[in-house]
């Protein structure tokens, strides 16, 4: 990876600031944002961002009946293939995230690179959501492997080494792709999403209604932000991005895409059948 010069004279990481956009378009604009990294030509990049229509996004290899995408589509919401792993999330009350960043960062930007291991990844890139997530009186901590992960088609119905958890359920769900030294992780935070909401586009079973005098919390799927502490969109953006400034020691340079990447971005959705389901 050969040092550039970077918009604004960028040389740590870059912040891209929240914006919606269609499936598609947020796929393709995340995979070009690793591949020019890839190439020296984007620093580590941490992005938020919303979904027009709301959407479900499937993992990479997880496989899709054409009734449940057909069943999804009947009720309004997109559906894409993530480049990413994991299993499906729905993108409705909760805020994505992207980051990229590289086992050689630290040669040009500043700040610990991120480890070549996968788990320890996921490890480096979590710690950064626990600071900033406690910032806000939201404690949370790592998820624990789950070998019946793959038998589940909703991302926040099982847990694994990505997930952060609250009071042992999933409050927010990451997925990984690897291209040499550089990586993407995708990852979703529950705001306020319906609890059964996802097992009925998906056509799975939902929870039992609570019964009386039973314990709510065991019907619950997962957790939900709002449900612990009363927080805008722009607060908890700042709060995750406080985290990742102290866990990778960096300064952020706020700016949108450049009109390189946006040709990048073009180019990914020509072929549209990287993403389409």
């Amino acid at each position: 990876m050969e040092p550039v010069k970077f918009p604004h004279g960028a040389a740590g990481f870059r912040l891209i600031p929240y914006d919606v956009f269609d499936p598609v378009t947020n796929m393709a604009i995340d995979e070009a944002l690793l591949e020019l990294h890839c190439q020296g030509k984007t620093p580590p990049t941490l992005r938020f961002y919303g979904w027009e229509p709301a959407s479900i996004s499937f993992g990479y290899s997880q496989r899709v009946s054409p009734d449940t995408v057909a069943r999804i589509k009947a009720q309004g919401l997109g559906v894409v293939r993530r480049p990413t792993g994991g299993r499906a999330v729905l993108h409705e009350g909760e805020l994505t995230y992207s980051f990229i960043g590289s086992s050689n960062q630290s040669e040009i930007y500043g700040g610990p690179p991120l480890s070549s291991s996968i788990q320890q990844a996921y490890k480096q890139i979590c710690q950064a959501f626990i600071v900033g997530l406690n910032r806000i009186d939201v404690p949370v901590e790592l998820g624990r492997a789950d070998s019946s992960y793959k038998n589940h088609e909703d991302c926040f119905e099982a847990t694994t080494l990505a997930d952060l958890h609250y009071q042992g359920k999933k409050l927010v769900g990451s997925a990984q792709l690897r291209r040499k030294e550089a990586l993407l992780q995708h990852g979703s935070v529950l705001i306020d999403q319906g609890q059964n909401r996802m097992a009925e586009l998906l056509g799975l079973k939902t929870r039992a209604a609570t019964r009386e005098g039973a314990d709510s919390s065991q019907e619950k799927r997962h957790a939900c932000l709002n449900d612990i502490v009363q927080v805008d969109r722009t607060t908890l953006e700042e709060a995750i991005g406080y985290g990742f400034n102290k866990v990778f020691d960096c300064k952020f340079t706020v700016y949108d895409l450049s009109f390189e990447e946006w040709e990048v971005v073009d180019a990914l959705k020509s072929n549209l059948e990287r993403y389409r389901l």
